[in-house]
């Protein structure tokens, strides 16, 4: 079940009051995608999760808090063009442009998973739209890319980390760069769940896959899976003898 209120939000940036629908609760039933997109019903909440001023065109949150730097880049050429670029949904631009705010303010780690909310309302649009979802998810990628750079963390643990990145460059057509942060996420010789969905994203990668897969559909595969010529191990670890 989705709760969620009306309510009045004065924009911290210019002034205006408007009405925003806030989410208050929800429930996932199922297995998230291998990017940790929630299943239904917390899927359809993603309007609920990002915020525009109307007047001026403040995406965030909450439109009611705003930094000096949030101010300054509202006021950007860029900014405001990316508000009305057409190739992408209207919500993933609210997305993008939170994104641009938060990467201003030195928080690459959710710049880059609200780049990664533009691109799942870009999937929800249709395959006229796959285009905008790839340019999203490589935004996304380079923002995980320095947040880790940075040694800020992004997921719960650098493994997951491994595994959020393979999928959104996967999806994106960068195979190589996918396929080496699976490598990376499985050398830190990684157990359970994890290890599976790492072990998946690689033999996709090897497949020139870009679809959408979730994380029972990893596990299911990981069942029947068998070595790729030897390879589908980590490095030093010895193939088990038994289905996974």
């Amino acid at each position: 079940m989705t709760t969620f209120y009306e309510d009045e939000r004065t924009c911290a940036v210019c002034g205006h009051t408007s009405t925003h629908t806030v989410l208050m609760s929800s429930s996932a039933f199922g297995a998230p995608d291998l990017d940790t997109r929630p299943p239904p019903l917390l899927r359809f909440t993603l309007p609920m999760q990002v915020q525009c001023c109307p007047s001026c065109g403040y995406c965030a949150r909450d439109v009611a808090q705003a930094s000096a730097t949030a101010r300054a880049v509202v006021a950007r050429p860029d900014y405001r063009a990316q508000l009305r670029d057409e190739r992408f949904t209207y919500l993933a631009n609210m997305f993008l442009c939170q994104s641009m705010i938060l990467e201003a303010e030195g928080n690459h780690a959710d710049a880059g998973w609200a780049a990664l909310r533009a691109a799942w309302h870009c999937d929800d649009e249709g395959e006229e739209h796959d285009v905008a979802a790839a340019l999203c998810r490589r935004r996304a990628a380079a923002l995980f890319a320095e947040a880790r750079r940075r040694g800020h963390p992004f997921a719960e643990s650098p493994e997951a980390e491994a595994a959020v990145l393979a999928d959104v460059l996967r999806r994106s057509g960068r195979f190589a760069e996918a396929q080496a942060a699976a490598e990376r996420g499985l050398a830190r010789r990684p157990s359970g769940e994890v290890e599976r969905v790492l072990r998946f994203q690689r033999h996709l990668c090897r497949q020139r896959d870009t679809g959408l897969y979730t994380v029972d559909d990893a596990l299911e595969w990981a069942v029947g899976e068998r070595p790729e010529e030897g390879n589908d191990h980590p490095e030093g670890s010895a193939p088990s003898s038994s289905p996974k």
